[in-house]
């Protein structure tokens, strides 16, 4: 097993700049790593400024320790980037703790043993202090190594525990922020108008140590305290943007912090400001979550995704995977088979059981009714896909010839603009329940006025269905009522399911509240079930190609860019054109769902319904040409998928294919599946826009015809390249050229010689 070492990113919660002058600030690890592995000819040795310096100190600590260092490694920050876009998590700093941790680790040492962080810390610091030129607290590499949350003061790190009534959320403002530039110029503001200065710092490091005062509060009374707290460090942070010159607080930002606002949630920008992240507060993990869908349509989308704290330095099992494959489809199954356990980190053994992975006869007739025997479909694995600066290997199971190689090839024309950009709504589904009038004298909009006064216990009831999926973090957010007809409405629970798919418990949910409904409405219940239209719970995703990437078969990049843009537009216009669109992206997206056990029916099912959300069924991605001319495509696709529960672990395949995906959480599998949607999309219209579909299809076409004919081994590939250049792909022809090319070749004659002329 290779050694993999890796550390957190980090959040700044309150005491940015005043840390600098003393004060405390309490920073969280945040769930993405930085990680550090042994290089090898395809994974090289990074050669950061920052890497060079932590390989620097720690091999003259080890030296004195009488241990030879190892070379230096190589290191991977997926989950750093929103896209190819750099987001404020400390990137630098995580990877001068995981370097460190990689050379401890190889020296024998236990990097979660207290006594080694504190060593992993003072090398860390000092490597990242002089990487970035002297700048900065520290607080972010103490962060990055120990984990959790800590109080951060004076080069003193103290570890706390964030009170149970507090949750935490992350926004993207959409810009990076340059911190050294900003902490360069709050230091010349400090000699040029030191009374205005210090008036802003004043209230930043009373903000910090209000906040601090706040997190002890035992109960939920210490939000408004803590909220008081962040508004202060707010004004704290506009006043030293006056006397420092600096966009500390952008437009985007305040905008974010003014819509939290209103919602009774505290907002702050993390870190130096510039328009880069904004951590949230709120009492509950609701309130935050509710601000999904308002940020997300003026432009901020909630990285609800990205949890805290997390844990600090630590060995990993497996390094991150790599997903370009040079040469994938040129393998055998089993080549592929190692090719796939190496880039993954996954047993080369644990691979190997796909060659005989069964779903047995007992395990199926416990799953549906009936059963007679099994069907099997070919699993295939789709490369170059990058997703936030993470590579992903992605399972695929599909019947249909070229969804594969089409998705793999529109992947890495992506990868060229920078991959995937992706982020996910809350994981909220809804639990319908259908009201009818019947005898009732009560009228709909009394009824529903009703419910609504009656909600806050109807929540409470439904949280008492599932104790454990509250334990979780998730549980019921809202109701929503609608009058549908005179002696008809519905009450829409919305439930965050966390990372299950969440059909029966949120079937559970309704059947319980039906009984408190027709108690408090007098309105007799009808369907109590859930939705399939997860329109709640979608996965965002975006690309953008250069055009030069695009161009070929006789296209010029610009001249395919627009033929795109056109088809695009034709989908749009067209809904009969708009199904065949949306039915090329759900090849990639099935074919995702179906290889990790997740409900493909409910996903057509959300997804189409989606694209007719506005009322006219469209296209569900759209292609525009941006203003540098490079190809941009976005699409929002409902993602009611799961990654427990059901068949995600009772199929040996669905269960493999998720530690192939490396166990993502549900929003990340629901933005793998976006991406291969977005993919198959971007081939399919590349291909229609120029040489036609046909073409494309035909040599995978050629080889389904060559099978069936009856060829095996190397004359399946024969067959259909005789087939295409004859031009007839059909069964009988395939059989007789079959024949030929089994017969023995005479004297003076060459195999080719045998085909006959419509064959040539």
């Amino acid at each position: 097993m290779t050694l993999s070492v890796s550390a957190p990113g980090k959040a700044f919660l309150i005491g940015e700049y005043a840390v600098l002058e003393g004060a405390p600030a309490y920073v969280t690890a945040v769930d993405v790593r930085a990680v550090a592995h042994e290089a090898t000819a395809e994974r090289p040795a990074a050669s950061s400024a920052v890497v060079h310096c932590a390989h620097a100190r720690v091999a003259q600590f080890l030296e004195g320790r009488g241990v030879a260092p190892s070379e230096p490694p190589a290191v991977e920050t997926g989950g750093f980037t929103l896209g190819p876009r750099k987001l404020g998590l400390g990137s630098s700093a995580a990877v001068a703790a995981a370097v460190v941790g990689y050379h401890l680790a190889r020296g024998g040492l236990d990097v979660t043993s207290p006594e080694v962080r504190a060593q992993a810390l003072a090398l860390a610091h000092a490597a990242h202090s002089e990487a970035q030129g002297g700048n900065g607290s520290g607080a972010d590499v103490a962060t990055a190594v120990h984990g959790g949350t800590i109080r951060f003061v004076d080069r003193k790190v103290e570890p706390i525990t964030l009170p149970g009534w507090l949750s935490l959320g992350f926004v993207d403002a959409g810009a990076p922020a340059a911190t050294s530039s900003f902490v360069h110029a709050v230091k010349s503001a400090q000699q040029r108008d030191p009374t205005r200065w210090r008036e802003a710092m004043t209230m930043l490091r009373e903000a910090a140590v209000a906040f601090g005062e706040a997190l002890t509060h035992a109960d939920r009374g210490g939000f408004a305290a803590l909220r008081g707290a962040v508004e202060l460090h707010v004004r704290g942070l506009r006043a030293l943007q006056d006397v420092a010159g600096v966009p500390i607080v952008t437009d985007a930002i305040a905008g974010i912090v003014e819509l939290c606002a209103r919602a009774e949630v505290a907002a702050k920008p993390s870190g130096a400001g510039g328009g880069d992240l904004v951590v949230l507060f709120a009492p509950d993990r609701g309130a935050i979550d509710r601000l999904a869908e308002p940020l997300r349509q003026v432009g901020w989308p909630l990285l609800s995704e990205l949890r805290a704290p997390s844990e600090g330095l630590r060995a990993d099992e497996r390094v991150p995977t790599v997903s370009r494959l040079a040469g994938f489809f040129k393998l055998s199954p089993a080549e592929r088979r190692r090719a796939v356990a190496e880039a993954t980190g996954l047993p080369p053994a644990r691979l190997d059981e796909l060659a005989s992975a069964r779903l047995d006869e007992a395990a199926a007739n416990h799953m549906i009714e009936n059963v007679v025997g099994t069907f099997e479909l070919p699993l295939a694995i789709a490369t170059n896909f990058r997703i936030n600066g993470r590579d992903v290997l992605v399972p695929m199971c599909v019947e249909e010839a070229s969804v594969v190689a089409a998705a793999s090839n529109a992947a890495k024309m992506i990868r060229d603009g920078g991959g995937f950009a992706a982020h996910s709504d809350p994981p909220w589904m809804i639990a319908q329940v259908q009201l009818c009038r019947g005898s009732s004298e009560h009228e709909p909009t009394a009824v529903l006025a009703k419910v609504r006064e009656h909600e806050a216990e109807l929540l409470a009831l439904a949280d008492s269905a599932h104790p454990r999926l509250v334990g979780r973090g998730g549980g019921a957010r809202a109701i929503e009522t609608r009058v549908l007809a005179d002696d008809m409405a519905v009450v829409n629970v919305l439930v965050d399911c966390q990372d299950a798919m969440g059909a029966n418990l949120i079937n559970t949910v309704a059947e319980l509240v039906a009984v408190r409904l027709e108690a408090i409405t007098g309105w007799q219940p009808g369907l109590r079930i859930l939705s399939n239209l997860a329109d709640r719970r979608r996965a965002h995703v975006s690309a953008r190609i250069p055009p030069e990437t695009l161009a070929g078969k006789g296209f010029s990049g610009p001249e395919v860019v627009a033929r795109i843009v056109s088809a695009s537009r034709f989908a749009e216009l067209d809904p009969y054109r708009a199904a065949t669109h949306n039915k090329g992206i759900m090849n990639g997206v099935d074919a995702v769902v179906l290889a990790t056990g997740n409900d493909w029916r409910a996903m057509e099912a959300s997804a189409h319904a989606w694209a007719a959300h506005d009322g006219h069924y469209g296209p569900l991605a759209i292609w525009r040409e941006g203003a540098d001319g490079y190809l941009e495509g976005r699409m929002s696709l409902p993602a009611a998928v799961g990654v427990v529960g059901g068949a995600t672990q009772a199929h040996p395949v669905a269960k493999l294919a998720l530690e192939i995906l490396g166990n993502p959480t549900a929003a990340f599998l629901g933005q793998v599946m976006a991406a291969a949607g977005l993919a198959s999309n971007l081939a399919a219209l590349r291909a229609l826009a120029t040489e036609g579909i046909q073409r494309g299809h035909m040599s995978l076409h050629a080889r389904a015809v060559a099978v069936t004919a009856g060829a095996t081994g190397t004359e399946v590939e024969q067959l259909s390249t005789m087939l295409v250049e004859c031009g007839e792909i059909k069964v009988e022809r395939a059989r007789a050229l079959l024949q030929t090319l089994r017969t023995p070749a005479q004297p003076g004659r060459s195999p080719a010689s045998r085909t006959t002329p419509e064959a040539k």
